[in-house]
């Protein structure tokens, strides 16, 4: 490690010990909103009873061989705050490694929750409107004087999404395999048409995210990765975040997979990056987190269960249309509703939930292309609701 790598560590801690030194002395749910805000953890750590653990590590295991999946992790935040979390299956398959509840995981466009979660807590410290144009920050991107920060937000902008563009898996993972993309390349390379005028439809559009990133870079001055990590990977104590942004995951993390005729087959470009240096790179605030299953159910009950963002502004991003809020997902599953997000790209596949009418959280991330996670988070919060 460089010294001056080891020096923006020491600094990012640094931080992170303020931050709770501040939450000590305020003690007030206001500072929620702020940079150095209070951020409470929803869940104490403690375990479930033996036999709610065994349950749901059976249906865990069920599901990952119905389902063919290679690694799977899973996580459940009951309304006390106690926490089941355990894997099953494989990692990187080529060297055995378990998955396990701390095994880094692509959660893709879960991504999107923390760059909500970033303007929103932006909005209420006065620093830019959610109604505010684009063209505030990024004056030269087309149609920007039309397009607001909320619609970017609700998928509503009409912006193309990139990952629609054609021939896109050719051009990142063949043609420019190992490529290190920065976000100009990405707006350029895909440049496209858009869908319709703002504000006339819902398209949903990964684009919308990476300028939401930009947004985030030009009115704090720093790195996306640093902001994410001030703001909530180190208040919030989620060691096995990372930002890929910022760099390569642990050599542990979890490898992507697809599973076609039977065999499974490995996409791995044999760097640290998931899945690969210019998958992770193209994704940046569209989709560059790695995770873990405890640290993203952390992240999910704290979040939606008011802990990050001030009330108003949660209430915004549940708002939705087209099932669609402000960053954020909802669905309903036996009656229940719910709010989270799903992430799914190249290999991976994961789903994060909150249930605000029970306090329950359900997270699964999976290393297996073309499946949904979804099945799997319903069947472990039947379990664990009744």
């Amino acid at each position: 490690m460089s010294a001056n790598r080891r020096h923006q560590i020491r600094g990012l801690l640094l931080i992170g010990v303020t931050i709770a030194l501040v939450a000590l002395l305020t003690g007030t749910a206001a500072a929620a909103s702020s940079p150095a805000a209070a951020l409470t953890s929803a869940t104490t750590d403690a375990t479930v009873p033996p036999s709610t653990a065994a349950k749901l590590q059976s249906i865990l295991d069920e599901q990952r061989n119905l389902r063919h999946i290679r690694g799977i992790a899973a996580a459940v935040i009951f309304p006390d705050g106690s926490i089941w979390k355990a894997g099953s299956g494989y990692a990187p398959l080529n060297n055995g490694e378990l998955a396990t509840p701390k095994t880094p995981f692509v959660v893709a466009s879960m991504t999107k929750t923390c760059v909500t979660a970033a303007i929103m807590q932006l909005a209420d410290e006065g620093k830019l409107s959610i109604d505010d144009p684009l063209s505030n920050w990024l004056p030269d991107y087309p149609n920007a004087g039309n397009i607001t920060l909320r619609e970017l937000l609700a998928h509503t902008s009409g912006v193309f999404n990139y990952l629609q563009y054609p021939g896109f898996n050719r051009i990142v993972f063949k043609k420019n395999a190992g490529h290190f993309w920065t976000r100009q390349e990405i707006l350029n390379t895909f440049a496209h048409a858009s869908n319709f005028a703002p504000g006339e439809g819902f398209h949903y559009s990964n684009t919308g995210f990476i300028l939401l990133g930009l947004v985030i870079e030009a009115v704090t001055g720093q790195a996306l990765g640093d902001v994410l990590a001030q703001r909530f990977f180190i208040p919030l104590g989620l060691n096995n975040t990372y930002f890929q942004g910022s760099g390569p995951l642990p050599p542990s993390a979890a490898q992507g997979y697809g599973f076609v005729n039977g065999v499974y087959k490995e996409w791995s470009d044999g760097s640290n990056y998931r899945p690969g240096i210019s998958g992770a790179t193209v994704s940046w605030s569209a989709g560059a987190i790695a995770s873990s299953a405890r640290d993203i159910a952390k992240w999910c009950a704290a979040l939606y269960g008011g802990h990050v963002v001030s009330a108003n502004a949660l209430s915004k991003m549940e708002t939705y249309t087209n099932w669609y809020g402000l960053g954020t997902w909802t669905r309903v599953h036996n009656g229940r509703r719910m709010f989270g997000h799903i992430g799914s790209f190249h290999g991976f596949d994961a789903a994060m939930w909150y249930y605000p009418s029970t306090g329950l959280t359900v997270v699964v991330l999976t290393n297996l292309a073309n499946i949904s996670a979804n099945p799997i988070a319903d069947a472990l919060a039947d379990a664990a609701q009744g």
